[in-house]
């Protein structure tokens, strides 16, 4: 083993500075004739790095590192075994191995140990003697393995090459040591002699040098103190610079200070002053004079109210007498407008001028009056930030002046419109012109139940109804657009801050905030803005509802008028009143409120009308009970009725509602029919109109229409041949009991003698004499219109073809060969039904 570790370290780790530990012979368990050596080393420079390898031969003998691992990647060392020469390392998997010998184990595992107890992070020994384990600390000297000394130093190349010369010069160096070891002393004796000589003869000079360094002593000892006095001025000076700047720092604060406090007086006797001549300007101005210069002063006295002063400057005796001033002046200016303002509100109102022509159904406008009004604009805006208690006056003499106005043009306006709708009715028209009736009784009521009993055609007055509402309706909206157009401008209602009173988040409801959550000024300014703009609107909505009181009231007693001259004003009503609120809506006007609670009203009047008509149907069903099954008047009725409303609700957006009743009036007359079962007209109806909505109704009225007339025709046609279905049915009895149909005519009951019988009975002129009486019976019940007779005559041939062919089929298959047959044919009957058709 000695030599194999010499050969290691000469071969593998000298090359690398490495020197080796500890070595043990190994193997596989598995693999016993493949060995390999692991190895312990040691790197060579500071700090060390302890290493294991595992070193294989390959196939030209020559040593070779396989695998390599720190010691400090070793987690756990394993022996398996007390008595086991198996161990097994775990690194980042488990290596086993089986080492040669035991005393190989045991040298390997405690050089393990005894290096890594010089880590900070050493591996745990498993199933291990303790007597292998032993702390290098308790030992003087480790007998395990001889160690090379961590201190130990390889000689260097000029050494190894001096060794050599000297080892060539005695040639007897190897074969007698001990004379050369004798001739190696007598040198190092002559060496040593020479030595002491050279020292006893430089002693002078060595006396001389520590002279020179006693002397080299003193003067550090005086450059030193000279240092000492110089730090302790310098240590006095920089006090004295310390205070110096402390002064000078003070000095620059009292300055910065004074200028600072100039600064801010400078700005408070600028902000706060108000030159002689705006002051002249409010005190001695009169309008309608001079509106601009007073607009400058007016601007003057609101940015010197509005100026934000610093914390406590706002309590000199100076800024309060300021102050004082400033809210004299604002009274003067206040007073000054409003007066004026007020006056020319009321002077406004009474002039009638432009509010005496409302010809054509034209809505007068007071664009006149807004104009005259707008050059004051400003004033107002001004007056509102400065006092905000006479603004609200104002606007309030505004809106009762021209609500009177408005009050006044609307009345006249919708007696125009209701004069129009008279005039367009020839009958109205010569009852008015009598002057016999109050308005309210000039009228019959117009007819409610569209489809009752009786037959009706609608009148072609709706385009003009129509066309008078829609004319009504638009003169509406420009005048409220107008109006609000003026108000919103004139009197800053779409302002968000006022500048009197600017609006904080404590008076917006954000400074009562007590929550500990952070509010970031995105949210706040979204809330803000949400409030201010609903306040904003509230403002305008107050407004425009001061002005124009009087136009919800004028517009109901239009609708209630309208109630009484056409059955339909509801349905235009509906329609033209949907569309204005969408455009009022989309325009932002104050109409959108008073058409959209006219909308609902009217919505309520097309309810109650669909509802009089789904009464009038189960009414008109009741009176009729007894009628021939022909068509109903309501069914007619409903037809002119759809086409009608139909045109009227035309690419509207309340389609749908029409459509809704479409559906329950359809439901009311299934209802209704089926006391007569008449469903042919219906059908034929709901095919006509083609209404989508109405396609399963339809559908269901064919299907019906069907039932009926198919249950008509089982219940009136009956069996012609009542005794040769009755001897058939026997037939059938028979074969359905096992009988065969070749052996029917075996059978008493049913030979060829009674199929003969029977037969006879049944002539071809007594086949036609009842046809005639049937068709007699079936007239008595069904009217001619719609040829509902021809129907069902036509359904009960097809019955009687089918009940000829059924009994000569069972002929053919029961009774071959009888030369059995009935005495018509089906070109009999199909003559015989289309000569009784025609005689009738």
């Amino acid at each position: 083993m000695a030599a194999i570790r010499h050969t290691l370290q000469r071969e593998i780790f000298t090359p690398s500075d490495e020197k080796l530990l500890s070595v043990c012979f190994v193997s596989k368990s598995y693999k016993k004739k493949k060995t390999s050596f692991l190895c312990l080393v040691t790197t060579i420079d500071v700090p060390e790095t302890l290493m294991i390898y595992q070193i294989k031969k390959n196939d030209k003998n020559v040593f070779k590192k396989k695998q390599s691992w720190l010691l400090t990647d070793v987690q756990v060392v394993d022996g398996i075994k007390t008595d086991s020469m198996d161990i097994e390392l775990h690194i980042d998997k488990i290596y086993r191995w089986t080492v040669a010998t035991s005393q190989e184990c045991r040298t390997f595992i405690s050089n393990l140990y005894t290096f890594s107890c010089s880590l900070s992070q050493r591996p745990e020994f498993k199933n291990i003697s303790k007597e292998w384990l032993i702390d290098p600390t308790n030992l003087t000297e480790n007998l395990l393995t001889p160690v090379i000394s961590s201190d130990y130093q390889p000689i260097t190349n000029k050494e190894a090459t001096d060794l050599e010369t000297l080892m060539l010069d005695c040639s007897y160096a190897i074969s007698n040591a001990e004379l050369f070891m004798q001739t190696l002393s007598k040198d190092l004796s002559i060496l040593d002699g020479e030595n002491v000589q050279s020292v006893l003869a430089s002693e002078p000079q060595v006396i001389q040098l520590m002279n020179g360094i006693e002397a080299a002593i003193v003067e550090a000892s005086v450059v030193e103190a000279r240092l000492t006095a110089y730090d302790e001025a310098l240590g006095r000076i920089r006090e004295v610079m310390a205070r110096v700047g402390q002064k000078n720092q003070a000095i620059h604060t009292a300055n910065h200070n004074a200028r600072l406090l100039l600064e801010h007086l400078d700005t408070i006797i600028t902000q706060l002053d108000i030159s002689n001549e705006h002051q002249k300007i409010i005190n001695e101005s009169e309008l309608p004079g001079g509106r601009a210069e007073l607009v400058v002063a007016g601007q003057a006295v609101l940015k010197a109210i509005s100026v934000s002063l610093p914390v406590g400057l706002d309590k000199l005796s100076a800024v309060t007498e300021q102050k004082r001033r400033l809210d004299k002046l604002k009274v003067k200016f206040s007073l000054l407008v409003a007066r004026h303002l007020n006056n020319l509100f009321i002077h406004l109102g009474n002039d009638i001028g432009e509010t005496c022509s409302t010809s054509d159904l034209v809505l007068p406008t007071h664009s006149s009056l807004h104009r005259e009004l707008e050059p004051y604009t400003e004033l107002m805006q001004l007056l509102r930030a400065l006092d905000n208690k006479t603004f609200s006056q104002l606007i309030k003499v505004y809106t009762n002046t021209m609500s009177k106005l408005y009050q006044r043009d609307l009345k006249i306006f919708f007696e125009e419109a209701k004069t129009c709708l008279i005039n367009s009715r020839p009958s109205l028209s010569s009852s008015k012109q009598s002057g016999q009736k109050k308005d309210d009784d000039l009228f019959t009521p117009a007819p409610i139940c569209l489809l009752s009993n009786e037959v009706w055609t609608s009148q072609n007055d709706g385009v003009i109804l129509d066309s008078i509402l829609n004319r009504v309706l638009s003169q509406l909206q420009p005048i409220s657009l107008a109006e609000q157009a003026f108000c919103v401008t004139f009197f800053q209602l779409d302002s968000v801050l006022s500048p009197s009173k600017p609006e904080t988040e404590e008076t917006i409801g954000l400074g009562d905030n007590t929550s500990n959550e952070a509010v970031s000024p995105g949210s706040v300014t979204s809330t803000v803005s949400k409030k201010l703009e609903r306040q904003v609107n509230e403002e305008v909505r107050a407004t425009m509802g001061a002005i124009f009181p009087s136009l919800e009231i004028e517009l109901n007693n239009f609708i209630a008028f309208l109630d009484k001259i056409d059955s339909f004003w509801c349905m235009y009503l509906l329609v033209r009143l949907s569309q204005h609120v969408m455009s009022a809506q989309d325009t932002g006007s104050f109409l959108s409120m008073t058409f959209a609670s006219a909308l609902v009203q009217v919505k309520r009047s097309f309810d109650k009308f669909m509802q009089l008509q789904q009464q009038s149907i189960l009414k008109d069903t009741k009176v009729n009970r007894r009628n021939k099954c022909g068509i109903l008047p309501y069914v007619a009725n409903f037809g002119h009725f759809a086409r009608i409303t139909d045109k009227i609700f035309k690419n509207s957006d309340r389609k749908v509602d029409l459509e809704k009743s479409y559906t329950k009036l359809v439901a009311t007359m299934f209802e209704a029919i089926n006391i007569h079962k008449n469903f042919h007209h219906l059908y034929d109806l709901l095919s006509q109109l083609k209404i989508s909505v109405l396609d399963q109704e339809r559908k269901s009225a064919k299907q019906r229409y069907q039932d009926a007339l198919k249950a008509y025709v089982t219940r009136y046609f009956g069996r012609p041949l009542e005794k040769l279905n009755l001897f058939f049915e026997g037939v059938q009895a028979k074969v359905g009991a096992g009988v065969k149909e070749s052996e029917i005519s075996y059978q008493m009951a049913f030979s060829k003698q009674e199929l003969r019988r029977v037969v006879k009975e049944y002539p071809a002129r007594e086949v036609k004499k009842g046809l005639e009486n049937l068709y007699r019976k079936v007239e008595k019940h069904l009217c001619e219109e719609e040829n509902l007779l021809q129907v069902v005559w036509r359904e009960m041939q097809g019955e009687f073809i089918a009940q000829y062919i059924y009994i000569e089929e069972l002929i053919q298959r029961c009774y071959p060969d009888s030369q059995i047959a009935l005495e018509f044919t089906i070109q009999n009957i199909l003559e015989f039904f289309s000569e009784i058709a025609r005689s009738h």
